[in-house]
């Protein structure tokens, strides 16, 4: 293939001429150029070349010339995350390619295996399967190694054996064939064991690795992706087999959780897949997610690695992995090598989802910018990461046009991104709430809009007294929605933070609001609120007759994002491993539990945690000591379940 493209224009009565040395590059060159990049991972790089070529019309009216240009430049855009066009590209090519018969052979081998990996990115492993399927069926000897790991990668989570026997005739091709050396037949046995691990088979696959290992030179402080994953797999491999001290031991030796200058934080935006029917997981089931990270914060790739609740558990948790967000600062501070490939434990989440006591005045502010003809353009599809240079250049178009509501649904939508700088959230937050007052918004957008401002105060008591403040506005005592939603918010407390001493008059006016609906989400707020103050003054039977009004069931939380607040951390002393703490670990860990009415934690459970299973044991302790405002129920004893908490451990001082 190296001369393709020469040997097409030469087929076709063309001739080339010596080139001076200062000559423009040939289309041979050129091709070379960009299927070397490639090769080499540059595909950015890759892509531009191929379009250099792209713009040759005597190369692209040779179908032959355009089909090969398309396969290679498609597998590059895959790699570019643009994996539609890359798609699209290979099947373009693909069909001229495979006619052209057997000289062509070997590039359509890897069209397939990039069509493959296409369906492997966005979790369709039936479709990656039957790609690398078509690839085994042509290969022979050594040639079936690589479509095999494939193969076993995308079915070791059907626990129907598959999966081990695509990697075991890999591995044993890989150990018969003097052309594998060590670290080849290494990577080999690796798969070998991870199609074990989800196959239950632990203490095999544990014997596995520790051969890999060796063959890879054993546990020494280099590292490389192959290390790692081999390492990362072992720890795995000893933790099922209850060898926690070697589990650690392995993860010491990858470096995950011992970086030098900064720790590994948690994402911005970190969201976990629910339990239930509708993804079939169970709470207990877990899976050991591996995925890359782009400088800009955003997630490039995703693979399961152990998932022992099979296929339709591994992919719920990759999708739930893809839309996390880190800030670009806290993505660059980690080592290139960990950005590449680093691994969470992870589970389900009881959690329902519990939109914010301002979600009616953001739905008013939606409804209104759209009045306005203003739409997010799909802002809110996409990770906050990604979507944050895009929001900005709305911003500067909408700036450009003087188009003011343009300007504030710009500049809200990065008010709410998770990713962006508080200083510069402030400022948008001051832009739009300046412009809607220009534009004579409505209250409830001027008020939701104000309360952005607010809510970046630095304590409690200032987000207090801005939201009294804003009461105190005529325009906003006379917006019932916006008088509810301001009232409810300043009677709420918080963390360590009583509820003020008007908080029932507070309430009461919410509840009798009489422009708002009988079981209004805010109203419904306010009365499970009213029932836990008077169950904490004594009063039961008011608490039961305002739980009573609300409708809910005794383990709802509320309609809203009404939950108990954290009154204290109690005894963090003592809790930092003493292992994890000689072996230099750093990291930080989700717990999940039920809250009692009195305010006493129920069952914590980890529900994600980095490095995996190294601080699970001390973050459960730590939230079994946490204590919340008590709460009013009156069936039984828990207030809110699915209640969540994250605690970082650092060495340099006990858990926060």
């Amino acid at each position: 293939m190296a001369s393709l493209i020469l040997a097409l224009l030469l087929a076709g009565g063309q001739q080339t001429a010596p080139q001076p040395a200062h000559a423009a590059p040939t289309l041979q060159q050129l091709f070379d150029q960009a299927t070397k990049a490639g090769e080499a991972g540059r595909c950015a790089e890759a892509v531009q070349v191929f379009e250099q070529i792209e713009q040759n019309p005597k190369a692209m009216a040779n179908p032959t010339v355009r089909a090969a240009v398309d396969v290679r430049k498609g597998y590059c855009l895959a790699q570019l995350e643009r994996s539609e066009e890359g798609e699209a590209a290979i099947r373009r090519g693909l069909p001229v390619l495979a006619a052209k018969g057997a000289g062509f052979a070997e590039e359509v081998r890897q069209a397939h295996l990039a069509l493959g990996q296409v369906a492997l990115l966005r979790f369709d492993y039936s479709g990656a399967a039957a790609e690398y399927l078509l690839v085994l069926d042509s290969a022979t000897g050594p040639g079936r190694v690589r479509p095999l790991m494939a193969l076993s990668q995308v079915t070791m989570f059907d626990q129907d054996g598959a999966a081990i026997r695509y990697a075991g005739e890999a591995r044993s091709i890989a150990l018969a064939d003097p052309s594998f050396d060590k670290k080849a037949r290494a990577s080999v046995q690796t798969q070998y064991a991870r199609a074990l691990l989800n196959a239950g088979r632990a203490p095999e696959a544990y014997a596995e690795l520790k051969d890999s290992l060796r063959k890879q030179g054993g546990l020494t402080t280099k590292v490389g992706i192959s290390d790692l994953v081999t390492r990362s797999d072992l720890a795995i491999a000893a933790w099922l087999n209850h060898d926690a001290e070697s589990a650690r031991n392995y993860l010491a030796y990858t470096g995950a959780g011992r970086f030098e200058k900064s720790p590994f934080e948690r994402a911005r935006d970190m969201t976990l897949p629910a339990c239930g029917a509708e993804t079939g997981l169970k709470p207990d089931d877990m899976a050991i997610v591996q995925f890359s990270l782009a400088e800009d914060g955003h997630v490039a790739g995703v693979l399961p690695v152990y998932a022992p609740a099979g296929r339709t558990a591994a992919i719920a948790f990759a999708r739930e992995v893809r839309g996390w967000s880190w800030t670009p600062e806290d993505a660059r501070a980690i080592p290139p090598l960990f950005r590449l490939t680093t691994r969470m434990e992870m589970r389900c989440t009881n959690a329902a989802e519990r939109p914010d006591l301002t979600q009616p005045l953001a739905a008013a502010a939606a409804a209104w910018l759209e009045s306005k003809g203003v739409s997010d353009a799909g802002w809110s599809a996409l990770p906050d990461a990604k979507a944050a240079p895009l929001e900005r250049a709305a911003l500067a178009a909408a700036r450009a046009k003087g188009d003011r509501p343009g300007v504030i649904a710009a500049a809200l939508a990065l008010v709410e991104n998770s990713v962006v700088p508080e200083v510069e959230r402030r400022m948008l937050a001051a832009e739009a709430s300046s412009l809607a007052e220009m534009l004579s918004a409505p209250p409830a957008v001027r008020a939701y809009l104000e309360l952005g401002k607010a809510e970046m105060a630095d304590e409690q008591r200032g987000r207090s007294a801005a939201r009294r403040a804003l009461l105190a506005r005529l325009e906003f005592q006379n917006d019932p929605l916006v008088a509810a939603t301001l009232r409810l918010l300043i009677a709420m407390p918080g963390y360590r933070t009583p509820a003020p001493s008007d908080a029932d008059a507070l309430l009461a006016a919410v509840v009798a609001a009489p422009s708002l609906p009988e079981r209004h989400p805010l109203k419904v707020a306010a009365l499970l609120q009213r029932a836990n103050l008077a169950a904490k003054h004594g009063d039961l039977a008011a608490a039961q007759r305002a739980f009573a009004q609300t409708g809910l069931t005794s383990r709802q939380c509320a309609l809203l994002g009404l939950k108990p607040a954290m009154r204290s951390t109690g005894d963090l002393s003592n809790l930092f491993p003493d292992t994890a703490q000689r072996l230099g670990f750093e990291g930080w860990v989700r717990t999940e539990f039920d809250v009692a009415t009195d305010g006493k934690t129920i069952a914590p459970r980890v529900v994600s945690s980095y490095p995996a299973f190294v601080f699970d044991e001390a973050a459960n302790t730590m939230a079994k000591g946490l204590r919340y405002t008590s709460s009013y129920r009156p069936e039984d004893g828990v207030a809110c379940s699915a209640q969540d908490t994250a605690v970082a451990f650092r060495i340099s001082h006990m858990p926060k």
